[in-house]
């Protein structure tokens, strides 16, 4: 998942810099490269009416470096590299460790006022998993496209700065899993001079159902993200937050934490 987090000053004091940076662009010649690791579990399910159940458990690790560089101010450039370990307990134990999906794209801004910006964006997703039999690599083994419109404005909050960004996202599957409907928003309000609380919501809806038996049902989830960013400079900025999946149907009820740095250049 993505983390969106405001930059330390100057005009980006209402604008992220993040991984990735929401709506707005880069400027030109900059860049930000952002190291973020996530650990998630999960041990019960919500079924097709949302009752929550014991189910198999499995516990996932993501490590993922977000690269983005500012070609022009109006167009950055994506790259994401990313290491994945999935661990499936009982019954029939399977475990993965390896590459997991490699991200290339770019966003562009469409409008910009001084208010609001708006941006489009367009990522492939390859994966790494190859020819992996192992179970714990199902869902990590297709190629994937992901579209997405992307709109930020910058605010105050009691006279703090603030901004609240939305990604309304096509994610397109290229294999058994359905493709998706994805919506993202993200308000972070910076409460001190180096300090920033964030608030996100990610809500995934498939579009029907897959092929095979292991997407032949549609499924939908809505998970929070809460977290709070430290600027240890003007280049750095760490991150810690905490993640749960509040309500779903046929999806894992998915508990994390993830850490990120952020550097910018």
């Amino acid at each position: 998942m993505a983390l969106c987090l405001l930059a330390p000053a100057g005009l980006r004091a209402v604008a992220p810099g993040a991984a990735h940076a929401g709506a707005w662009t880069l400027e030109a010649g900059h860049g930000q490269a952002i190291a973020q690791a996530g650990a998630y579990y999960s041990s019960s399910e919500f079924g097709p009416s949302s009752d929550l159940y014991t189910s198999r458990p499995y516990s996932k690790v993501e490590v993922t470096l977000f690269i983005e560089y500012g070609a022009t101010d109006w167009l950055t450039l994506i790259a994401a590299p990313q290491f994945l370990s999935v661990s499936l307990g009982e019954p029939a134990p399977s475990s993965y460790a390896g590459a997991g999906y490699s991200d290339v794209g770019a966003r562009v801004r469409l409008l910009a006022s001084s208010d609001w910006v708006v941006s489009a964006q367009a990522v492939g997703r390859f994966p790494g998993t190859g020819n992996s039999q192992s179970a714990a690599a199902v869902g990590y083994e297709d190629p994937e496209l992901d579209l997405r419109l992307l709109a930020g404005t910058g605010f105050t909050v009691f006279g703090k700065s603030a901004y609240l960004d939305l990604q309304l996202a096509q994610r397109l599957r290229f294999g058994p899993p359905p493709d998706e409907l994805r919506l993202d928003a993200t308000l972070g309000v910076r409460v001190a001079e180096r300090w920033q609380l964030l608030a996100q919501s990610f809500n995934v809806v498939s579009e029907g159902a897959g092929e095979g038996p292991i997407f032949g049902t549609s499924y939908e989830y809505y998970k929070v993200q809460l977290g709070a960013a430290y600027d240890w400079s003007a280049a750095v900025t760490v991150q810690m937050a905490v993640v749960g999946t509040w309500f779903a149907r046929n999806a894992p009820q998915e508990n994390g934490v993830v850490l990120s740095a952020l550097y910018r250049f």
